[in-house]
């Protein structure tokens, strides 16, 4: 998994981002940024899902949990 990454950091970012798109207070220049961010943040977390998934299936194998 990726050192130094925090998901409920990232997570939490990512909620007040849209939080400020439903607001609507972003110029076009802000928007567009903080949209970009956004997705950053969103791959970001999507992948650590995505390993800690990966360790969880490692880990019942490991002691044979069947799903």
């Amino acid at each position: 998994m990726k050192k130094g990454f925090d998901f409920a950091k990232s997570y939490q970012k990512l909620e007040e981002i849209t939080e400020q798109f439903e607001s609507g207070k972003f110029s076009l220049e802000d928007g567009l940024k903080k949209f970009e961010e956004g997705l950053a943040l969103a791959a970001e977390c999507k992948e650590y899902l995505k390993q800690v998934e990966n360790k969880i299936i490692e880990i019942k194998k490991k002691f044979s949990i069947k799903e």
